[in-house]
């Protein structure tokens, strides 16, 4: 597997592989400065080895889904990669005539004189990157087994050169030894496995082939490994001169296979530079240079940036290149190759077409028909791409299904957090009293994070894994039962790649730390004596004013300057080991200024995003963004960001009014929640009609699962005490059932933070 999302492995693993170890290496700077707090944090974890190891179960669960995932994507990928290499063999390329003459039948490929391969031979003779060109002969022919009566519809018959088996490799008979094709006489072929096993045909066994209304007689030969130049559907191998004989094509043929230098996966990478070379050998400048001119007209570059748009990831690039390469000067190589793509003059003419530009469309189709002499397919470099492309959307498709399990999973890590923090609360009260700071708190949860995370991510790659592997035997017991697809057909061979394990572990733990990190520092916000007595947790430290946030940077500044003049008066007093710890000090302090800078950036910034505008400028930016680029994902977004930015503006304006806290807050949230529950609640199709086409993928079947889990839980939560009320009066009746019913919910409704995590937990699963 290659890409995911679109974007590539390599890229996500060297991402993430740098955030881990940059945090890692930050967590392990602050073991070393504060080696008496980790030691507080990491005291808790063989105390009650039962929590540990819940603990570790919960955490490991997003690294379980998402190595499941990943190994199932690198098998799926890795399976149709081999079936495709096992099917063309060494064969990279295929080079077949793009005019068709008097001769030929319609639905067959066009056919060349044998001497036109031997100067197409001569003319690629100096190319380092082709080891191997053979001409051909391919067509398709009824076959009937006489001794079995079972009959093959589509038997290709398939006429090989043997003296153009350089590069390409030798056939071999089942039983191992070599194929002689030059020894066949009139009348006798080799048959692949695949055509064996559709006609139960042996050697000696002798097939009717119906050829332009005659039935030939064949005798088998043998029978030769599929895959290669043996063709992977059943085939009937011929010496060529026999197949021209056959057909009626004395002196002629209709393909040429090209192998490129290297191994049957290696020659693949050589692909787009072979083919960009032939079709610039075989393309025709003069007709390039009219269909640059008719594609470089304003209207048509327009439409083709329309279909730009409206195609894969993996289409983009190259139509970007063409639209680039169209407003160029000249003539250039890479813009014969584009045209010469039949891919890319298929997107072109569907971009005509849907523009209504149909004289453009077909003077267009004219000029792609007579641009080349021959067509260039990268048919092995198409094949593989296809495997990356569905390992990467299976892969795309476990993560998103997954992402509801992993948002479970974070959920689950910061209620674990938030809860130990309520079950250490006095613990925690007594340290700030004996002078334990805020972020000595926050380290010690983040220590104690850490540890579990670095082993939970362990274990949940290895079992994630093991996950997959039972995926891929289910799937393949599945195969084997499917009727027609044996697993002789397809067979999903176990494949992991390394980098999948990493990117796996890697974004686990990014995951874990994050979630730890933020779940220590809100636990970390306490009073004191209310911590110490057991009492409830009702105050929470004070916010900065504006101008402590506007004085951090400042004095984050002058701090350096302040200890480098320390460690001048400590020279200076013949103290060169206070001076020295003074000058690192300052050292540190220099490089503490860009992170306080950014952290006072960010509370100026959530501070404005609480005052409900930013929130509303953010939402239209990130809808405008959806609109503009049809993409339905950052629409919804913003919509819901302004939805919540209005409620916030609400209750900022009903700040000013004599309303009771509690009133204004269930007044406000309860508008955010209703709100963004009737926006993701309501049709999709009146969206799609006013804004042209939204492209809606997998993606939000999470964001609006997420976005509708977090508005009703965001609404039944301060509305809560309502619906106590109500199940009071109903449960009112039932005297005994009444303070069963009031003590039941006392410890939820007292605690609604958990609460409300609890209730997205269920909800989501």
């Amino acid at each position: 597997m290659e890409e995911l999302f679109g974007v590539s492995m390599d890229l996500i693993m060297v991402v993430l592989l740098a955030i881990f170890l940059a945090s890692i290496a930050v967590v392990g700077w602050m073991a070393w400065r504060n080696p008496v707090m980790m030691k507080l944090g990491l005291r808790n974890i063989p105390r009650r080895m039962a929590q540990t190891v819940l603990i570790i179960i919960g955490i490991m669960i997003s690294t379980l889904i998402m190595a499941a995932a990943f190994g199932t994507g690198d098998t799926i990928s890795h399976s149709i990669r081999s079936n495709a290499v096992e099917a063309l063999g060494p064969i990279d390329e295929i080079i077949i005539s793009a005019r068709a003459t008097s001769e030929d039948s319609f639905g067959s490929t066009s056919y060349i004189p044998y001497e036109r391969f031997l100067q197409l031979k001569d003319q690629l003779a100096g190319m380092e990157s082709i080891d191997g060109l053979s001409p051909g002969i391919g067509e398709w022919a009824p076959a009937v087994n006489s001794r079995t009566s079972l009959t093959e519809g589509q038997m290709r018959v398939t006429g090989v050169d043997p003296a153009s088996l350089r590069g390409f490799g030798d056939l071999y008979l089942t039983s191992g030894d070599d194929v002689r094709l030059e020894s066949l006489g009139q009348g006798e072929a080799y048959i692949n496995t695949e055509a064996a096993e559709e006609l139960e045909a042996v050697t000696g066994d002798v097939l009717r082939v119906f050829i332009a209304g005659r039935d030939l007689p064949i005798e088998v030969k043998g029978v030769v490994d599929k895959g290669g130049l043996a063709g992977a559907g059943p085939t009937l191998v011929v010496p060529l001169e026999h197949a021209q004989s056959l057909f009626g094509r004395e002196g002629q043929i209709n393909s040429v296979v090209v192998s490129n230098r290297g191994g049957t996966f290696d020659g693949a990478d050589l692909s787009n530079e072979v083919t960009r070379e032939l079709r610039v050998l075989f393309a025709d400048r003069a007709m390039a240079a009219q269909l640059k001119e008719l594609l470089g007209q304003e209207d048509v570059l327009a439409a083709l940036e329309d279909r730009e748009q409206a195609l894969g990831a993996s289409r983009q690039p190259d139509m970007a290149s063409l639209r680039q390469e169209l407003q160029q000067e000249g003539v250039s190589d890479r813009l014969i190759g584009l045209l010469a793509d039949d891919r890319v003059s298929d997107d072109v003419l569907d971009a005509l077409g849907k523009a209504g530009l149909d004289q453009a469309e077909r003077e267009a189709g004219t000029l792609f028909a007579g641009l080349g002499e021959f067509r260039v397919i990268d048919v092995k470099r198409r094949v593989l791409d296809v495997a990356n492309e569905i390992g990467s959307g299976v892969t795309s498709t476990f993560v998103i299904m997954g992402l509801f399990s992993i948002m479970v999973g974070v959920l689950l890590i910061f209620l674990i957090f938030v809860m130990l923090a309520a079950a250490r609360r006095t613990e925690m009260g007594m340290a700030r009293a004996v002078g334990a700071k805020r972020r000595h708190l926050v380290q010690m949860f983040v220590f104690e994070g850490t540890a579990y995370a670095l082993a939970s991510g362990a274990v949940g790659v290895v079992l994630g894994l093991a996950a997959s592997a039972l995926i891929v035997a289910i799937a393949n017991r599945i195969f084997a039962g499917g009727g027609a697809a044996t697993p002789e057909d397809f067979h999903l061979v176990r494949h992991f790649e390394v980098r999948s394990a990493v990117v796996a572990y890697c974004l686990g733990m990014v995951i874990t730390l994050g979630t730890v990190a933020i779940s220590a520092y809100r636990v970390s916000r306490m009073n004191i004596v209310a911590a110490v007595r057991g009492l409830p947790a009702s105050t929470t430290a004070s916010s900065a004013g504006w101008d402590q946030l506007i004085a951090a940077p400042w004095r984050a500044a002058i701090r350096p300057f302040r200890l480098g003049g320390r460690s001048v008066r400590a020279m200076a007093a013949f103290h060169p080991a206070h001076s020295l710890g003074y000058l690192i000090q300052a050292l540190w302090a220099v490089l503490g200024i860009p992170v306080t800078i950014i952290r006072t950036l960010l509370q100026a910034v959530w501070r404005l995003f609480r005052q409900g505008w930013l929130a509303v400028l953010l939402g239209i930016l990130l809808a405008w963004a959806g609109i503009t680029s049809d993409q339905a994902a950052p629409f919804a977004i913003g919509i819901s960001l302004a939805i919540l930015g209005v409620g916030l503006m609400i209750r900022l304006a009903l700040n000013l009014t004599v309303l009771r806290a509690e009133v204004r807050d269930r007044a406000v949230f309860s508008f955010i929640g209703v709100g963004m529950l009737a926006f993701w609640l309501a049709p999709f199709d009146p969206l799609t009609d006013l804004y042209d086409d939204l492209n809606a993928g997998i993606e939000m079947f999470f964001i609006s699962g997420i976005a509708t889990v977090a508005a009703a839980v965001w609404t039944v939560m301060y509305n809560a005490d309502l619906l106590l009320r109500a199940m009071t009066a109903v449960a009112g009746r039932a005297g005994r059932l009444r303070p069963v019913l009031v003590t039941a919910v006392a410890y939820p409704m007292s605690a609604k933070f958990r609460t409300g995590l609890t209730l997205a937990m269920f909800a989501l699963v």
